[in-house]
């Protein structure tokens, strides 16, 4: 009887312990879309720690964090960052204007909220 309390009991805490979820990566952001000249699109980010891996066509686009202490970049086509948040923060990416006579750009972005 009391060997059967023990198994049971090892049972249960080696149950608990294996059901246990690891933190993961999480997508917050998959978008993509055009923007015309001189368009913006922003999003609100928690604090946290990110992926960023964005592409655009044509001249580029630009990159800013606000809020944030992460390096931006200025009409980029591939841009990836790892970026720590420390607040809450925005992420915009501009097609920079060119007088409303430049092209309009496919841009693609992806952050996910890394885990650790």
């Amino acid at each position: 009887m009391r060997k059967a309390f023990w198994l049971s009991l090892c049972f249960l805490i080696v149950s608990a312990c294996s059901n246990v979820s690891t933190p993961k990566d999480v997508v917050v952001i998959d978008w993509a879309n055009w923007l015309k000249d001189g368009e913006s699109v922003f999003w609100k980010l928690d604090q946290g720690k990110y992926k960023l891996d964005l592409t655009a066509s044509g001249d580029g686009v630009d990159v800013e964090w606000v809020g944030a202490g992460c390096p931006g970049a200025k009409e980029t086509k591939n841009y990836s960052v790892i970026c720590q948040l420390n607040q809450t923060s925005q992420l915009i990416v501009k097609n920079p204007t060119a007088f409303g006579l430049g092209a309009s750009s496919s841009v693609t972005v992806k952050v996910v909220k890394l885990a650790n």
